[in-house]
């Protein structure tokens, strides 16, 4: 996952990387991918963009010619999200394997010429796409070859250490959990992707019924002890003694004075 933002920079940092390079991070979902290149816009205190492929139409992509009667003349308008661009931005087509080949085929002058329909260039931006490797659109070669293609896998200690910052989890319960991450087959209902079992993790401590209770609410119920030689308040109504075992799913509402 560190990959994504090196990548970025080093394509953004470059003037004419940044006008000709696309690069596509295909992952599986969950694996925060979107939440890299919004973070990367961020730090660089950039505008951020973003098209969902999957969701729009060609038009708002191209946008769109009107033929004028009276003066016999064509009328270009331009994509909204296109005009709104400006030097230093960064152009984020998300879910991009997911959209319509219609859509995809619209996009092709403006990810290699950066014009648009009207013949206008496109400000210095960086153009950069994500997406999730399950059902795929077909693509042809001339759209194929306009990416940069990254695989992009896993970081188990990245989610591990983030689920620590997010919940207090140990590191054995992040370890416990991103081993259902990294056995996923994305042939089920309610998957285990880093994102899902985050949702699920947080149901679970509010006392909210979800499926995932049956595959990680065990792990959650990991036994802690209470090792220092002095009591610990926990918030409200919650006390650990020196010595005493709870589970860390007991410790954690307690401290959040979550009554389940």
């Amino acid at each position: 996952m560190n990959q994504i933002k090196s990548v970025l920079a080093g394509i953004y940092d470059n003037p004419e990387l940044r006008r000709t390079i696309v690069p596509l991070f295909i992952g599986d979902p969950g694996i925060s991918k979107t939440s890299q290149i919004e973070e990367f816009a961020k730090e660089r205190g950039v505008q951020l963009v973003t098209l969902i492929t999957s969701q729009i139409s060609p038009m708002e992509v191209s946008g769109l010619i009107m033929p004028e009667k009276e003066s016999k003349t064509i009328t270009y308008f331009d994509s909204e999200s296109l005009l709104s661009l400006k030097d230093g931005s960064i152009l984020f087509l998300d879910e991009i394997l997911n959209g319509s080949p219609v859509v995809l085929s619209a996009m092709l002058t403006f990810l290699t010429s950066r014009v648009m329909i009207s013949g206008k260039k496109l400000p210095d931006v960086m153009i950069v796409a994500a997406a999730n490797p399950q059902n795929q659109t077909p693509l042809t070669p001339a759209i194929k070859e306009r990416f940069v293609w990254y695989n992009v896998k896993f970081d188990e200690n990245m989610w591990i250490n983030y689920m620590i910052k997010k919940y207090g989890i140990t590191y054995t319960i992040g370890e416990k959990l991103s081993r259902l991450i990294r056995k996923e087959d994305f042939l089920g209902n309610n998957f285990n992707s880093p994102r899902s079992l985050d949702n699920g993790t947080a149901m679970i401590i509010k006392g909210v019924p979800t499926p995932y209770e049956s595959k990680i609410k065990f792990i959650l119920e990991e036994m802690m002890t209470n090792e220092f030689d002095h009591d610990l308040e926990l918030g409200e109504n919650g006390i650990f003694k020196s010595g005493e075992m709870m589970t860390w799913l007991t410790m954690i509402r307690h401290k959040l004075n979550i009554t389940v």
